[in-house]
């Protein structure tokens, strides 16, 4: 148990540090490229993580699950060379073919994003990452979790050291800004390749919490057995990145079809990946925590029904009070906050420009529910409902932006649509996952916990904003002073929420 308090503990403070460090990178970016231009970034992102994500997905838990087992067997390192060998070919080979013989999706957008952005340069970055992930993964089975937060941390701050140096005024890049941003991914991913490699020669794994098997026992590691934990999850990002690519692909092309510019559509695309979707998922360094930590909490009472049913309302009634009072914040502040991240959005030319955060707002009243949802399904050890889940909430997403745009229609109005798509993507996995742990636990919904209470944290941090608001007026330190107390009321209410539930005193004899 040590051992996952302590990998959770460095995983979680890593995930706060990188989204930190991830907020600063999205200033910066938003200093260098206008919105059209950040949409073409977006857009070489998509087919990069598209190209990258399914082959390693799943290659990480399990690689950690084979050395967690055998983490003394003297196959092993040639198992994890072999997997990372693998890992590299197949995310290396058909992302040489496709990048190098410039294909991409059909549409307005990719056109542009040939012309502007080195697609061929992606496959450095491409192959680095895969070798890094099996790498992290043999860290999370052998205790050296530290390890993966220092080199995703040093990669983060090369990229955002390098970007603020870009971005200082009087200093004139060499290349274009698209070409360097991808020399700047490639710098990244080496950085941290380099770092783990080290790691993974020079440093000892942690002490096991349990005696190790038997070498013999249970048969040695081997690359099939990886393979065969992996292929699941390897199916699923297949289908979602291939969802996402679509997605990446409808959004400029339907949005040109409604009478936008490529350019306007570009920027809607770049405020939506850029700004919108980082900031709704900025709290999830909490929910992720929770969800983190609810995983081994769950596996421990799964044999305990009541227990079980306990652990599942109060993590549940936490995520949706989180939610409550971040749907607040982006509804009240996204325009601040929009002007801090995408300074040239406020003007943009484009419907909606700097207000897209206000639209998909509703979004993070579910959002931090599904994952803590799907975290109680991973405790269980049932991924396919969660994989199904959000499969279906990519396909209706993917849905609404195909059949809910049509030509001739208002601009305005398809960029809501396709704002739209991302809440209701949230809502079907946030519902589908929830009903799910709800079914697998046997545990009954909590009116009072998860409807009637985070609405009264609702109110009561709108309440708060607009009284003290009017008292401490619109300054920085005001906002801050409101902020503070409509947060610590939401806290209060979510902790009367997930108290635990009190037993039924036994009746006294007659």
């Amino acid at each position: 148990m040590g051992g996952i308090i302590r990998s959770t503990l460095w995983l979680t403070a890593g995930n706060l540090a990188n989204r930190v460090i991830g907020l600063g990178y999205r200033l910066l970016l938003g200093r260098l490229l206008d919105p059209a231009r950040l949409g073409l970034f977006q857009l070489a992102m998509s087919l990069y993580f598209s190209l990258l994500t399914p082959v390693v997905a799943g290659l990480p838990d399990a690689v950690a699950r084979v050395t967690a087992r055998s983490p003394v067997h003297p196959a092993l390192p040639r198992v994890i060379a072999r997997t990372a060998w693998v890992a590299v070919a197949g995310v290396a080979l058909p992302a040489a073919w496709l990048l190098v013989t410039g294909w991409t999706p059909p549409g307005p957008g990719w056109v542009e994003a040939r012309r502007a952005v080195p697609l061929a340069l992606l496959l450095p970055a491409i192959a680095l990452a895969a070798a890094s992930a099996v790498l992290r993964g043999q860290f999370l089975g052998d205790g050296r979790s530290a390890w993966i937060v220092v080199a995703q941390l040093v990669e983060q701050l090369v990229r955002v050291g390098a970007l603020f140096l870009a971005v200082h005024p009087g200093v004139v890049l060499p290349w274009p800004p698209l070409v360097f941003l991808v020399g700047l991914l490639i710098a990244g991913e080496a950085v941290g390749f380099l770092i783990t490699l080290l790691a993974y020669r020079a440093v000892p794994p942690a002490p096991p919490d349990a005696a190790p098997r038997d070498p013999g026992a249970g048969g040695p590691p081997s690359l099939g057995e990886v393979l065969a934990l992996a292929g699941p999850a390897t199916v699923e990002r297949i289908l979602l990145s291939a969802a996402r690519l679509v997605e990446a692909t409808l959004i400029p092309t339907r949005l040109v079809q409604v009478g936008l510019t490529v350019t306007q559509a570009l920027a809607v695309y770049g405020e939506l990946g850029s700004l919108a979707a980082p900031l709704l998922l900025l709290p999830t360094v909490f929910s992720g925590a929770l969800a983190a930590s609810i995983v081994p909490a769950v596996a421990q009472v799964e044999h305990d029904p009541r227990r079980l049913r306990e652990q599942v309302r109060r993590v549940v009634a936490v995520a949706l009070h989180l939610g409550v009072l971040a749907a607040v914040l982006f509804r009240r502040e996204g325009g601040a906050l929009a002007a801090l991240l995408f300074p040239d959005a406020a003007g943009g030319d484009y419907p909606g420009a700097g207000r897209l955060i206000h639209w998909v707002a509703p979004a993070a009243l579910l959002l931090y529910t599904d994952q803590v949802a799907a975290a109680v399904m991973r405790g269980l050890g049932r991924p396919l409902e969660p994989m199904l889940v959000d499969l279906t909430s990519a396909a209706v997403r993917v849905a609404v932006i195909a059949w809910g745009i049509r030509p001739g229609m208002d601009p305005e109005a398809a960029v809501r649509m396709v704002c739209l798509s991302v809440v209701v993507d949230v809502a079907v996995a946030g519902c589908g996952n929830l009903t799910c742990a709800l079914w697998r636990t046997g545990t009954r919904p909590d009116l009072l916990g998860w409807l009637v209470l985070p609405a009264c944290a609702g109110l009561a941090a709108e309440g708060l904003l607009n009284g003290l608001g009017a008292v401490l007026g619109p300054g920085l330190a005001g906002r801050l002073a409101s902020w503070t107390a409509a947060a610590l009321a939401v806290a209060i209410i979510a902790w009367v929420a997930a108290i635990p539930a009190r037993r039924s005193r036994p009746a006294l004899p007659a």
